[in-house]
Formats: C-alpha cells, structure tokens, sequence
C-alpha cells in the first residue's frame, strides 16, 4: 500500500510541476490570438478561452495539490 501511495503523491507532484507550464504556453498562444485578431468576435471568444484555461488551471493545480497533502496526511499500520 505504501508503493502504491508513493506513486500517486509522485504523480500528483508532477501534475503540480508541469501544469504551470501547460497552462502559461497555452495562455501565450491564445494572448497572440486575441492580439491579432480583427473580428470582435474572435476577441470574445479569445478572451472566454483565458478564463476557461484559468478555471482549467486552478482545478487541476488544486486538485494535484489535495492528492498530495493528502497523500502525505494519510498513514498506514
């Protein structure tokens, strides 16, 4: 159970180490996306994207961080 227990704190922590990264290329793009767009429309659109990948970010960061601290609160005899 401790291997096992190990590896979803493993995996969580890596969750929380590349979700950053994921979210601020993703961010990036979509920012070019609302810099060069001409239609009112893709700018709207662009902007709803943004908030979708921070809503997206902080669910996932969020989450990854619970299974880590609980993953570290949880103790087996």
């Amino acid at each position: 159970m401790d291997n096992a227990i190990t590896l979803i704190n493993s995996v969580a922590t890596d969750i929380q180490k590349l979700a950053p990264a994921v979210a601020g290329i993703a961010l990036i793009i979509i920012g070019l996306i609302w810099m060069f767009a001409k239609d009112p429309q893709k700018k709207e659109s662009a902007q709803s994207w943004m908030v979708n990948v921070f809503i997206g970010f902080a669910i996932v960061y969020l989450a990854a961080s619970l299974v880590t601290w609980m993953t570290e609160k949880t103790v087996f005899s």
